[in-house]
């Protein structure tokens, strides 16, 4: 008989501790982990048979919820194909609890299979690692493994967010017998981490109004982020005291007047404008910003001061010019701000009138160039940048949009979409990595009801084709496939579209289509090749299904180049 109860409390100490989903990976080291997780009757299981898809699949529910989730498969190199999601989680702060069975320590490097050195394995890209006993008949034992699952679960879910490993040694035998029952305790040990928000002194709110007030030129920048009360907070600020507010597409604050055309208009070589834009000071909050027109400008324009609000104690900087950190999170600091500056307006009397001239420069500014955009697109011929513009134009309200790495999302930052339309939007922008986004989308998809759009590159989509893979797949999942066969991103940036070996190497040119892995995977299939067979397409493809559905498109990576080029050259030399 397995000696194991205190393996199968790991499931009852998740479920307590609100860890309810479960992604297994198949193996026989793992089983204790597997079937415990699969007969707890509080945890929600998917049995996933690539590692790497596991792993993001499980980072997109926990992007979607913001809940940990858990990762299980067995040992030696299926711990390694859970890398990539664990590096995104990291860098993303998407709660992960990773649980990686292992042999004892002594069997390590011992010519037996599946060893390999599993201690620390993903480095400095986690939160933590711990590893568990390998012997469990001792008290201290029980003790020791209860704590350490406390422990992690308590660290991934405390701010910044962020996945931790137990590695798990577990000896034979793996599984129960016939007649043994999977029991788990009711009264195993929970050790709750009380956490109290962070505060800042009212001498630093004292000290920052007096910046705020003596700086004419103010300037908030909103990274990723996902959070509805930081728009509506960064939307009154805005409206209330005419304070422009930057932000990219996967910043999830999209309201009326934000800005959001600036990496369109940032590359113009106009010195006046620029120069008119430049910031006295900035405040910035969220993780990763696409444009690197916006940081470039920054850079080349430094304000004087310089704001960042994070609750991540990392000291992270990508601007280049910061002068403050504040470690709080920025719902509160905006909520204290947006409420100071009410009170102080009421008790001068708002006798007179802000200077509303540098707000109405980035408005004017924004609006124009939205609309030189769109004259622009009207008269190109069917290619990627006008078919993202249909896309985004056809998105259902009230729906969710994951957006693939490399042209994707590029081309939609730059495009936008109406606030009103109420759409979150994900993004795997912690490492910007191609090799996992249709698993995150189909994460993102089980963790929901609305529907989900993945916009994906063929290159990305080929890569990561084993998230079709499953029997889960969600009818709500629309993927729309952009394939110019190859990696065309390779063509539009400098360097690489130079050089002789561009299309074998880095492009790597393929012929390859998505009809035979829909046809294997149960998706509805659709083809399509020109622009009025897209709009058409577009008008039905959203509707509700028994199955999910895949739109590819297949595009002229060439033409589509050219069109950028033509883009880039137009925008840069308008004034």
């Amino acid at each position: 008989m397995a000696i194991l109860p205190p393996i199968h409390n790991i499931a009852e100490i998740c479920a307590k501790k609100n860890v309810k989903t479960a992604i297994l990976c198949p193996g026989s080291r793992s089983a204790a982990l597997t079937i415990s997780m699969v007969r707890h009757p509080d945890i929600r299981t998917y049995s996933i048979s690539d590692e790497r898809s596991a792993g993001f699949i499980g980072l997109g529910i926990a992007q979607a919820t913001g809940e940990c989730v858990s990762l299980v498969c067995t040992s030696g190199t299926a711990v390694y194909n859970f890398a990539p999601a664990v590096a995104e989680a990291y860098f993303q702060e998407i709660p992960l609890l990773v649980l990686t069975a292992d042999r004892p320590a002594e069997w390590i490097h011992q010519y037996d299979g599946q060893t390999i050195y599993q201690d620390n394995i993903f480095g400095k890209n986690i939160k933590k690692s711990f590893n568990l006993p390998s012997d469990f008949s001792h008290p201290d034992a029980v003790w020791q493994i209860e704590r350490i699952i406390n422990e992690a679960i308590n660290l991934s879910q405390a701010q910044p967010k962020g996945p931790v490993h137990v590695n798990v040694p577990i000896r034979e035998p793996f599984y129960p017998t016939e007649t043994e029952v999977v029991q788990f305790n009711q009264h195993v040990r929970i050790i709750e981490n009380v956490i109290f928000e962070k505060k800042v002194s009212p001498n630093f709110f004292e000290n920052f109004y007096e910046v705020w007030h003596n700086s004419s030129k103010k300037l908030i920048i909103v990274g990723q982020h996902k959070s509805s009360k930081l728009n509506e907070l960064l939307k009154s600020i805005s409206d209330e005291f005419s304070i422009p507010v930057l932000s990219d597409i996967i910043s999830n604050v999209h309201f009326e007047n934000v800005i959001t055309a600036h990496d369109i208009f940032l590359s113009s070589k106009d010195e006046n404008l620029l120069s008119a834009l430049a910031p006295d000071l900035i405040i910035t909050c969220g993780m990763s910003v696409i444009s690197k027109n916006l940081k470039q400008f920054i850079r080349r324009y430094q304000p004087r001061y310089h704001y960042h609000i994070q609750e991540n104690p990392e000291l992270i900087d990508p601007f280049q010019t910061l002068t403050h950190k504040i470690e709080v999170s920025d719902e509160y600091f905006f909520e204290t701000l947006l409420t100071d500056l009410d009170i102080i307006h009421f008790k001068e009397g708002d006798f007179e009138e802000d200077d509303n001239a540098y707000f109405n420069l980035w408005q004017t500014t924004n609006n124009e160039y939205k609309v030189k955009l769109r004259h622009f697109l009207k008269i190109q011929p069917f290619c990627e940048f006008k078919t993202v513009e249909n896309i985004l134009d056809k998105l259902p309200e009230n729906s969710i949009f994951h957006l693939g790495n490399s042209m994707p999302v590029r081309y939609s930052n730059l495009i936008g979409f109406s606030a009103h339309k109420n759409i979150e939007v994900f993004a795997n922008r912690g490492t910007s990595g191609i090799d996992g986004i249709l698993s995150s989308a189909v994460g993102n998809a089980l963790a929901t009801n609305k529907i989900v759009t993945c916009l994906i590159g063929d290159v990305s989509f080929f890569y990561d084709r084993n998230a079709l893979w499953n029997r889960y797949l969600p009818a709500n999942l629309r993927i729309i496939l952009l394939n110019n066969q190859g990696g065309n991103i390779f063509r539009i940036i400098d360097g690489p579209n130079k050089q002789p070996e561009l299309n074998d190497y880095f492009v790597t040119s393929q012929t390859y289509t998505a009809r035979n892995i829909c046809q294997d995977a149960g998706v509805e299939y659709f083809e399509i090749k020109n622009e009025v067979d897209l709009v058409e397409a577009l008008a039905a493809f959203f509707e509700d299904s028994s199955t999910p559905k895949l739109l590819e498109i297949i595009l002229d990576g060439e033409l589509s180049t050219q069109v950028f080029r033509d883009y880039k050259k137009l925008f840069t030399n308008l004034s």
